[in-house]
């Protein structure tokens, strides 16, 4: 439409000149004064010196000379005439401009589309990678234009992306080893003397607290660097999971705490394997369960269901627990986040607020969803949506942009 717009208004404007111009003309180019001479039987002899309007002669009128002579029918003649054309101009310039405008229209939504598709084909690319799959690229083919510029220039930030999160994944796996390395050597250092009972008596609650400060230390560095790898590391081979063992093996690490808190533990599962990266999903579920039970009131619920869809599988773990600000059901996804006012005290829970994030990095990793929302008697329903085969199809390409 702008397109077809400043085309019509440059006509408009070409037109109104070439008219202006052609009246211009028609006034310059009418001829000067006509010589006459009247007889006295009414004939009238006219010429004009120069390029003569009439050839030497005479012209006789029986009714009389008409009002101004010869030049005044030569004047109301060419007046006649350069409105009879100018007329006619104005509405063959309508008609052109019309012609002309269909085809710009015609010509603008050709060309405009053609920019506009490679554009969009462009944003649409862009939108599907993500941080997992920094090794596809745009290839935009087609001229050299500000588009390929534009197609070239985000395959080039692509590069330097994929460069930094290689060189952040490299950073997390010798991070991974270098910290816990001297964090268990300190914890070791410490428990052995504690457990021989080669620690001064006086100096026993000081060597107790440093030992529990490192253990904190550790919990925290392994969530740390699960969250980590949950965000950055390469997704592996698919391959079934089992989601019943790999509920039924956290429950079991669990079973000291269960007890103590005499929770009641229900759970429903789908015979059918969910095919995707098994240490990951298995770490999902091992956090899920670990929340359910820690971040729960005694004597209260954990219900555990696992539900096959065409799409994917559902996995659903709902708990008792304090009751939930739904204002803060948002924020609780976010690293070291309790909640504000809802959450079981720090002290009473041993939890750090890093479940619920690792949960999600690895469910948007599988290109599925997680939403949270709170029990109206106290406590949260957690529901993920993990596509079936999801891996299968997040294998790296290059994008092909027509």
């Amino acid at each position: 439409m702008t397109f077809t717009a400043a085309f019509l208004t440059a006509g408009i404007v070409l037109l109104a000149v070439v008219y202006l111009a052609v009246a211009h003309l028609f006034d310059t180019a009418q001829h000067g004064g006509v010589n006459e001479f009247i007889g006295t039987d009414g004939t009238v002899v006219a010429w004009q010196s120069g390029d003569p309007l009439l050839e030497p002669g005479s012209v006789t009128y029986p009714d009389g000379l008409p009002t101004g002579g010869i030049q005044g029918v030569i004047d109301r003649t060419q007046i006649t005439l350069r409105d009879d054309i100018l007329a006619g101009l104005v509405w063959w310039c309508l008609g052109i401009l019309a012609v002309f405008a269909v085809f710009a229209a015609f010509a603008a939504s050709r060309l405009s589309r053609a920019a506009l598709t490679r554009i969009a084909n462009i944003t649409s690319s862009a939108r599907s990678i993500t941080q997992h799959q920094l090794d596809a690229r745009l290839n935009l083919p087609g001229p050299t234009d500000e588009i390929k510029e534009l197609g070239d220039t985000i395959d080039q930030m692509l590069d330097r992306l994929e460069d930094s999160f290689a060189r952040q994944r490299e950073f997390i796996a010798n991070a991974s080893h270098e910290l816990r390395t001297p964090v268990a050597t300190a914890r070791t250092a410490l428990e052995i003397p504690l457990e021989q009972g080669r620690v001064p008596t006086q100096l026993e609650p000081a060597v107790t607290r440093a030992l529990t400060a490192t253990k904190r230390s550790e919990t925290i560095l392994n969530a740390l660097l699960d969250l980590a790898r949950a965000e950055t590391s390469q997704l592996g081979k698919p391959e079934p999971v089992d989601l019943a063992a790999a509920i039924r093996e956290a429950l079991t690490d669990l079973d000291g705490l269960i007890a103590t808190r005499g929770l009641d533990i229900t759970v429903e599962t789908t015979d059918r394997p969910l095919i995707a990266d098994k240490t990951l999903i298995e770490q999902f579920l091992r956090n899920a369960i670990i929340n359910a039970v820690r971040h729960n009131i005694d004597k209260g619920q954990v219900n555990i269901q696992t539900l096959a869809r065409a799409s994917g599988i559902d996995i659903t773990i709902s708990n008792t627990g304090e009751s939930i600000d739904p204002d803060t059901i948002d924020d609780l996804t976010a690293p070291f986040n309790h909640g504000r006012t809802t959450r079981l005290a720090q002290e009473q829970n041993p939890g750090y607020g890093l479940g619920l994030a690792i949960m999600k990095r690895i469910t948007e990793r599988h290109n599925g969803t997680l939403t949270i929302t709170p029990r109206e008697n106290g406590g949260l329903v957690v529901h993920a949506h993990v596509p079936d085969r999801a891996l299968t199809g997040s294998a790296s390409c290059p994008l092909e942009v027509p």
